[in-house]
Protein backbone atom coordinates (compact mmCIF):
# COMPACT_ATOMS: atom_id res chain seq x y z
CA UNK A 1 0.00 0.00 0.00
CA UNK A 2 2.78 2.34 0.94
CA UNK A 3 4.50 1.54 -2.36
CA UNK A 4 1.33 2.33 -4.29
CA UNK A 5 1.03 5.69 -2.52
CA UNK A 6 4.63 6.49 -3.43
CA UNK A 7 3.95 5.69 -7.11
CA UNK A 8 0.78 7.80 -7.04
CA UNK A 9 2.61 10.74 -5.43
CA UNK A 10 5.37 10.48 -8.08
CA UNK A 11 2.82 10.49 -10.91
CA UNK A 12 1.05 13.52 -9.43
CA UNK A 13 4.38 15.35 -9.12
CA UNK A 14 5.26 14.61 -12.76
CA UNK A 15 1.82 15.78 -13.89
CA UNK A 16 2.16 18.94 -11.81
CA UNK A 17 5.53 19.74 -13.35
CA UNK A 18 4.27 18.93 -16.84
CA UNK A 19 1.19 21.12 -16.49
CA UNK A 20 2.97 24.05 -14.86
CA UNK A 21 2.52 27.18 -16.89
CA UNK A 22 5.72 28.64 -18.27
CA UNK A 23 5.88 32.42 -18.54
CA UNK A 24 5.74 33.46 -22.20
CA UNK A 25 8.84 35.22 -23.39
CA UNK A 26 8.36 37.91 -26.02
CA UNK A 27 10.63 37.77 -29.06
CA UNK A 28 13.54 40.23 -29.01
CA UNK A 29 12.70 43.63 -30.51
CA UNK A 30 13.51 44.18 -34.16
CA UNK A 31 16.91 45.83 -34.44
CA UNK A 32 17.64 49.40 -35.42
CA UNK A 33 18.81 48.39 -38.91
CA UNK A 34 15.51 46.83 -39.97
CA UNK A 35 12.47 48.33 -41.71
CA UNK A 36 10.61 48.13 -38.40
CA UNK A 37 12.83 49.16 -35.44
CA UNK A 38 11.37 48.25 -32.04
CA UNK A 39 14.31 49.24 -29.86
CA UNK A 40 13.42 50.79 -26.51
CA UNK A 41 13.59 54.59 -26.53
CA UNK A 42 13.36 55.01 -30.31
CA UNK A 43 11.09 57.91 -31.30
CA UNK A 44 9.26 59.13 -34.40
CA UNK A 45 7.38 62.36 -34.95
CA UNK A 46 4.82 62.70 -37.75
CA UNK A 47 2.72 65.39 -39.34
CA UNK A 48 -0.79 63.94 -39.55
CA UNK A 49 -3.10 65.76 -41.95
CA UNK A 50 -6.75 64.67 -41.98
CA UNK A 51 -8.98 66.08 -44.70
CA UNK A 52 -12.69 66.76 -44.51
CA UNK A 53 -15.17 64.47 -46.21
CA UNK A 54 -18.80 65.56 -46.54
CA UNK A 55 -20.25 62.07 -47.05
CA UNK A 56 -22.93 60.04 -45.33
CA UNK A 57 -20.61 57.08 -44.82
CA UNK A 58 -17.88 59.06 -43.09
CA UNK A 59 -19.20 62.48 -42.03
CA UNK A 60 -15.91 64.07 -41.00
CA UNK A 61 -15.82 67.74 -41.96
CA UNK A 62 -12.97 70.19 -41.81
CA UNK A 63 -9.24 69.74 -42.26
CA UNK A 64 -7.29 68.79 -39.14
CA UNK A 65 -3.51 69.03 -38.87
CA UNK A 66 -1.83 67.23 -36.01
CA UNK A 67 1.67 66.39 -34.84
CA UNK A 68 1.94 62.91 -33.36
CA UNK A 69 4.95 61.33 -31.67
CA UNK A 70 5.62 57.65 -30.95
CA UNK A 71 8.15 56.41 -28.39
CA UNK A 72 8.98 52.73 -27.89
CA UNK A 73 8.65 52.11 -24.15
CA UNK A 74 9.92 48.54 -23.82
CA UNK A 75 6.58 47.06 -22.75
CA UNK A 76 4.76 44.29 -24.61
CA UNK A 77 1.11 43.30 -25.05
CA UNK A 78 -0.24 39.92 -26.17
CA UNK A 79 -3.16 40.13 -28.63
CA UNK A 80 -4.47 36.59 -29.15
CA UNK A 81 -0.93 35.21 -29.32
CA UNK A 82 0.51 38.08 -31.36
CA UNK A 83 3.01 39.67 -28.98
CA UNK A 84 3.44 43.37 -29.75
CA UNK A 85 5.88 46.00 -28.58
CA UNK A 86 4.17 49.07 -27.18
CA UNK A 87 4.81 52.69 -28.05
CA UNK A 88 3.63 55.71 -26.13
CA UNK A 89 1.68 58.07 -28.38
CA UNK A 90 1.39 61.81 -27.87
CA UNK A 91 -0.93 63.81 -30.10
CA UNK A 92 -1.23 67.60 -30.07
CA UNK A 93 -4.98 67.28 -30.76
CA UNK A 94 -5.94 64.13 -28.86
CA UNK A 95 -3.44 63.74 -26.03
CA UNK A 96 -1.73 60.53 -24.93
CA UNK A 97 -2.37 56.96 -26.01
CA UNK A 98 -0.71 53.67 -26.90
CA UNK A 99 0.05 52.03 -30.25
CA UNK A 100 1.39 48.55 -30.89
CA UNK A 101 3.55 46.87 -33.51
CA UNK A 102 4.84 43.37 -34.07
CA UNK A 103 7.16 41.34 -36.26
CA UNK A 104 6.16 37.71 -36.76
CA UNK A 105 7.28 35.28 -39.47
CA UNK A 106 8.70 38.13 -41.59
CA UNK A 107 5.41 40.07 -41.41
CA UNK A 108 5.23 43.57 -39.91
CA UNK A 109 2.05 44.54 -38.04
CA UNK A 110 0.64 47.88 -36.90
CA UNK A 111 -2.20 47.77 -34.36
CA UNK A 112 -3.79 51.19 -34.07
CA UNK A 113 -7.06 52.96 -33.45
CA UNK A 114 -8.12 54.03 -36.94
CA UNK A 115 -11.31 56.10 -37.36
CA UNK A 116 -13.97 55.36 -38.33
CA UNK A 117 -13.25 51.64 -37.93
CA UNK A 118 -11.84 51.57 -34.40
CA UNK A 119 -9.00 49.20 -33.46
CA UNK A 120 -7.45 47.69 -36.58
CA UNK A 121 -4.62 45.27 -37.34
CA UNK A 122 -2.69 46.26 -40.45
CA UNK A 123 -0.09 43.98 -42.03
CA UNK A 124 2.16 46.53 -43.67
CA UNK A 125 5.05 44.48 -45.01
CA UNK A 126 6.62 41.08 -45.66
CA UNK A 127 10.36 41.70 -45.67
CA UNK A 128 11.21 38.63 -47.79
CA UNK A 129 8.62 39.32 -50.51
CA UNK A 130 9.26 40.57 -54.04
CA UNK A 131 7.34 43.23 -55.94
CA UNK A 132 3.89 41.97 -56.86
CA UNK A 133 3.62 39.59 -53.91
CA UNK A 134 0.08 39.51 -52.46
CA UNK A 135 -1.34 38.13 -49.25
CA UNK A 136 -4.59 38.51 -47.33
CA UNK A 137 -5.09 39.22 -43.63
CA UNK A 138 -7.76 39.90 -41.04
CA UNK A 139 -7.74 43.63 -40.20
CA UNK A 140 -9.49 43.28 -36.83
CA UNK A 141 -8.86 40.99 -33.86
CA UNK A 142 -12.25 39.31 -34.30
CA UNK A 143 -12.50 39.27 -38.09
CA UNK A 144 -15.65 41.37 -37.79
CA UNK A 145 -16.40 45.09 -38.04
CA UNK A 146 -19.74 46.33 -36.71
CA UNK A 147 -21.07 42.80 -37.05
CA UNK A 148 -19.87 42.28 -40.65
CA UNK A 149 -16.91 40.16 -41.87
CA UNK A 150 -13.85 42.09 -42.98
CA UNK A 151 -10.74 41.14 -44.93
CA UNK A 152 -7.65 42.94 -46.20
CA UNK A 153 -5.70 42.26 -49.39
CA UNK A 154 -2.07 43.38 -49.19
CA UNK A 155 0.44 43.89 -52.01
CA UNK A 156 4.13 44.76 -52.30
CA UNK A 157 3.91 47.57 -54.85
CA UNK A 158 7.51 48.85 -55.08
CA UNK A 159 10.93 48.09 -53.65
CA UNK A 160 14.27 49.91 -53.51
CA UNK A 161 12.74 53.24 -54.49
CA UNK A 162 13.66 56.74 -53.33
CA UNK A 163 10.91 58.64 -51.52
CA UNK A 164 11.17 62.30 -50.53
CA UNK A 165 9.20 63.06 -47.35
CA UNK A 166 9.10 66.58 -45.96
CA UNK A 167 12.13 67.48 -48.04
CA UNK A 168 14.26 64.51 -46.92
CA UNK A 169 15.13 61.75 -49.44
CA UNK A 170 14.98 58.16 -48.19
CA UNK A 171 16.51 55.33 -50.23
CA UNK A 172 15.77 51.59 -50.49
CA UNK A 173 12.15 52.32 -49.57
CA UNK A 174 9.50 49.61 -49.73
CA UNK A 175 5.98 50.66 -50.78
CA UNK A 176 3.05 48.39 -49.91
CA UNK A 177 -0.71 48.76 -50.24
CA UNK A 178 -3.71 47.40 -48.33
CA UNK A 179 -7.23 47.02 -49.73
CA UNK A 180 -9.73 46.95 -46.84
CA UNK A 181 -13.01 45.15 -47.68
CA UNK A 182 -16.24 44.39 -45.82
CA UNK A 183 -19.21 42.07 -46.43
CA UNK A 184 -22.42 43.75 -45.21
CA UNK A 185 -25.64 41.69 -45.04
CA UNK A 186 -23.96 38.85 -46.97
CA UNK A 187 -23.98 40.94 -50.16
CA UNK A 188 -20.35 40.19 -50.94
CA UNK A 189 -17.12 41.95 -50.09
CA UNK A 190 -16.58 45.47 -51.36
CA UNK A 191 -13.81 48.01 -50.86
CA UNK A 192 -14.15 50.67 -48.18
CA UNK A 193 -10.54 51.81 -47.66
CA UNK A 194 -7.06 51.73 -49.15
CA UNK A 195 -3.81 52.32 -47.31
CA UNK A 196 -0.34 53.00 -48.72
CA UNK A 197 2.73 52.46 -46.55
CA UNK A 198 6.31 53.55 -47.20
CA UNK A 199 9.08 52.08 -45.05
CA UNK A 200 12.81 52.87 -45.03
CA UNK A 201 15.57 50.66 -43.57
CA UNK A 202 16.97 51.89 -40.29
CA UNK A 203 14.05 54.31 -39.96
CA UNK A 204 10.71 52.50 -40.17
CA UNK A 205 7.47 53.98 -41.44
CA UNK A 206 8.09 57.27 -43.23
CA UNK A 207 4.63 57.81 -44.76
CA UNK A 208 1.10 56.43 -44.53
CA UNK A 209 -1.75 57.52 -46.82
CA UNK A 210 -5.36 56.52 -46.18
CA UNK A 211 -8.21 56.63 -48.69
CA UNK A 212 -11.77 56.04 -47.48
CA UNK A 213 -14.50 55.34 -50.05
CA UNK A 214 -12.24 56.61 -52.83
CA UNK A 215 -11.29 59.90 -51.13
CA UNK A 216 -7.82 60.73 -49.79
CA UNK A 217 -8.56 61.29 -46.13
CA UNK A 218 -5.28 61.19 -44.26
CA UNK A 219 -1.58 61.66 -44.94
CA UNK A 220 0.92 60.93 -42.18
CA UNK A 221 4.53 61.91 -42.95
CA UNK A 222 7.70 61.64 -40.90
CA UNK A 223 9.13 64.86 -39.48
CA UNK A 224 11.97 63.55 -37.32
CA UNK A 225 13.17 60.34 -35.68
CA UNK A 226 15.77 58.91 -33.28
CA UNK A 227 16.60 55.21 -33.47
CA UNK A 228 18.31 53.74 -30.41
Amino acid sequence: MRGNLLVLWTLLLICSLGCKQIAYKAPPPATASTYFPQTNGSTWQYRDSVYGLATDTFPLKGVKNDVVSFTMNGSTTDFNGLVCYNSTVQSQLYGAGTAYNAVFQHKFFLLVSSPPWGFTTLEVMVDTASVGYQWYSTPTLTGMLNGSPVIAYNTVLEKNITRVVNGIPYSNVVHTGTNFQININSNGFHNIANFDFYLAPGVGLIEKDANYYGYLNETETLLSYTIK
